[in-house]
């Protein structure tokens, strides 16, 4: 018979993994200065959402203590992987938006064929959204990143 073998593609968050990540991320976004970091984004066509995306992703990176966040290469969803010693299993997507509405759901919905989660991870498969929330002027090209969001997918 032909298809694709099951594989289960999400899984319920633990809770020890969901207060490591948070407390991570709390610890890198306090030791980054994030919060408040002033941006001057650079006049490519390259949008300013996703030079915001890159300036945070460095910054976290440098201060996180017990993960690091990877690119997961490959078209479609996820763009990258929240990674440690030895656990690769946390999809996670990266966004940032200078104009966030907590209402607005279209903020948080992912589409995307299930190969690639498939191919690069093994489960349990845990899923994250970052999102960096930015203000300012983009005209003048001055911003100040001004918060992050973390929000798991969990089934039930």
């Amino acid at each position: 018979m032909g298809g694709v073998k099951f594989q289960e593609l999400i899984s319920d968050w633990r809770e020890d993994l969901i207060v490591e990540i948070q407390n991570d991320f709390q610890t890198a976004v306090t030791n980054s200065n994030l919060k408040g970091l002033a941006f001057v984004p650079n006049k490519t066509n390259q949008s300013v959402g996703n030079q915001v995306e890159i300036v945070a992703l460095e910054k976290l990176n440098e201060h996180l203590e017990i993960f690091q966040i990877e690119n997961c290469s490959g078209a479609g969803y996820p763009d990258r992987v929240l990674t440690k010693v030895d656990f690769k299993q946390v999809a996670l997507e990266m966004k940032a938006t200078g104009d966030w509405n907590p209402s607005d759901s279209n903020r948080r919905v992912l589409t995307s064929s299930s190969k690639k989660l498939r191919e690069k991870f093994i489960s349990p498969v845990y899923h994250l959204l970052c999102t960096v929330i930015y203000k300012g002027d983009s005209e003048r090209r001055k911003l100040n990143l001004s918060g992050l969001i973390l929000l798991s997918l969990k089934h039930k």
